[in-house]
C-alpha cells in the first residue's frame, strides 16, 4: 500500500500526474535524472505505475489506495444564475476527476470524484457544501453513489 513508498516515490508519482517531464521532476526533487528513471522503474515494478509509451505513465489509483469513487449528481435553483460558477468550482478540486451537464434529466450537472477514504468523502463533501451556502447556490436535488466494486476500465478505442 501506500506506506511502502517513501516520500521521493510519492512526489515522483505526484509530478507524474502532473503531466511533469522526468527532468522537471528531478529538478524540484534536487535529485538527478537517472535517479528518477531508476525510481520510476522500480515503482512500475511494484505496480504503482503502467507505462503507456515512452515518457508517459498511468498511475495506479487502486494500488496506492485512492480507489473510493463517486458518482455525484446535483440540480440547483436558478441553474442559470449558478451553474457557470458552479462548474468552473468543480473544475478547482483536485479529487474531482470528471464533470458533464446533463440534458434530458432532473440534475443539471453530475460528477465524478475519487477519494482515499469515506472519512476523506465526508470532509471535502462538508466543505464543498459549505462553500454552495457561501455563494447562495441552493440544491435543489442532490444524489452520491458509491462505486462498491471496479469491474472494468477501459477507454473507447474504437475512434471511427
Amino acid at each position: 500500500m501506500k506506506n511502502a513508498l517513501d516520500e521521493v516515490d510519492m512526489k515522483i508519482l505526484e509530478g507524474i500526474v502532473r503531466a511533469k517531464t522526468q527532468e522537471e521532476i528531478a529538478r524540484e526533487l534536487g535529485i538527478s535524472t537517472r535517479t528518477v528513471q531508476n525510481r520510476i522503474r522500480n515503482l512500475e515494478e511494484k505496480e504503482y505505475l503502467k507505462k503507456l509509451k515512452e515518457g508517459m505513465w498511468e498511475v495506479n489509483y487502486d494500488k496506492l489506495g485512492i480507489n473510493m469513487l463517486a458518482v455525484n449528481f446535483i440540480s440547483i435553483y436558478n441553474a442559470y444564475d449558478h451553474i457557470d460558477v458552479l462548474i468552473e468550482q468543480l473544475k478547482k478540486l483536485d479529487f474531482v476527476e470528471q464533470v458533464f451537464e446533463i440534458a434530458g434529466s432532473e440534475y443539471n450537472l453530475c460528477f465524478i470524484t475519487r477519494f482515499k477514504s469515506l472519512d476523506e468523502y465526508i470532509e471535502e463533501s462538508r466543505k464543498f457544501f459549505s462553500w454552495l451556502k457561501r455563494k447562495g447556490i441552493q440544491i435543489e436535488l442532490y444524489n452520491v453513489y458509491l462505486a462498491a466494486k471496479k469491474y472494468k476500465e477501459h477507454k473507447r478505442t474504437i475512434l471511427f
